[in-house]
């Protein structure tokens, strides 16, 4: 079990490395993102007129390209990040099962040893306690022959070996029950260890769960105020919200309604909205769906209620 453990955490090791690894990679690409962005601002800033755009479009398309290549990259890594880190997870509560049930053997162990130890000391007690009588009896016959001092030597020699022998069980089995309490302990340690880990787990799954879904309730309000304007005023919204929220919104419209607030968008913000739609195709249809389930599910409850609170036989009506 040992070599289990042993090899749990060399296992254990090699993943925290490659942890270490990805999160170094990362790093580097988003400090190359901050390199294209400042230097795609700088062009922004140095626009002033139509010539200069031209001129210098071929650049930003380059710049950009290049920016959502480092963030494919980073997406990537980030996805290979968490596995990375769930996959060590699971290797942590392996080492920690392991340890559990190495020590619920130790146990068990010192449980058979002690019992073992009480019968071996039954067992000699028995014998010497015949000794005892056998040297008792010796004495007394001794004794009734005439001599005294013969009697009382064997009678002291006999309760000294008694209290010795009582004595030195009773250390061992003191030192066994601190030693069996010990490792109760430590069992209880472990025991707690794990459930921290559950409870630090568990509450990491409510807190994303949370952040989705208020994320999407996000959505949905700027999903009514946006099909509610007309295309410029949509348009001109979605001018200021980040491309990623901008094309989960329109995902959630109509195609030609969200194709003609496309159109009122400012050009490059167009683009970049575009292109999120484009490259994020599954996970957007995946979170359309969702909401969708989510808002029936929260509509046939309604309806439900209503129907339960709805009286089943009407009051009838007085004779006219």
């Amino acid at each position: 079990m040992d070599n289990i453990i042993k090899i749990k955490q060399q296992e254990l090791n090699l993943k925290l490395s490659e942890i270490n690894d990805i999160v170094y990679q990362i790093d580097t690409l988003e400090y190359q993102k901050t390199k294209i962005l400042s230097l795609m601002d700088s062009i922004n800033k140095g626009i002033s007129s139509f010539g200069e755009y031209l001129s210098s479009l071929v650049a930003y398309q380059k710049l950009n390209k290049e920016l959502k290549e480092i963030e494919a990259k980073i997406k990537n890594l980030q996805d290979i990040l968490e596995t990375l880190r769930e996959q060590a997870k699971d290797i942590i509560t392996d080492i920690k099962a392991i340890e559990i049930l190495k020590h619920n053997r130790h146990v068990e162990a010192y449980k058979k040893e002690l019992y073992q130890e009480e019968l071996n000391a039954s067992f000699f007690y028995n014998l010497k306690h015949f000794y005892v009588v056998f040297l008792l009896f010796l004495a007394f016959s001794v004794k009734s022959i005439g001599a005294p001092a013969l009697y009382n030597n064997a009678n002291s020699v006999i309760n000294q070996n008694i209290n010795q022998e009582a004595n030195n069980l009773n250390q061992t089995i003191d030192k066994k029950l601190e030693e069996l309490q010990k490792q109760k302990q430590e069992l209880r340690k472990l025991i707690q260890e794990q459930k921290k880990l559950q409870a630090q787990e568990a509450k990491k799954q409510k807190q994303e769960q949370k952040k989705k879904q208020e994320q999407e309730q996000e959505i949905q309000k700027y999903v009514k105020v946006v099909g509610a304007s007309d295309s410029d005023q949509a348009g001109a919204m979605l001018n200021d919200v980040d491309p990623e929220i901008a094309a989960k919104i329109l995902t959630m419209l109509p195609s030609r309604k969200a194709g003609n607030i496309l159109s009122a968008m400012n050009p490059k913000k167009a683009a970049l909205v575009t292109d999120y739609i484009m490259t994020h195709k599954k996970e957007l249809q995946k979170m359309k769906q969702e909401i969708l389930n989510n808002q029936n599910k929260a509509n046939n409850t309604t309806n439900t209620n209503q129907t339960n609170q709805t009286p089943q036989n009407p009051p009838a009506q007085p004779p006219g």
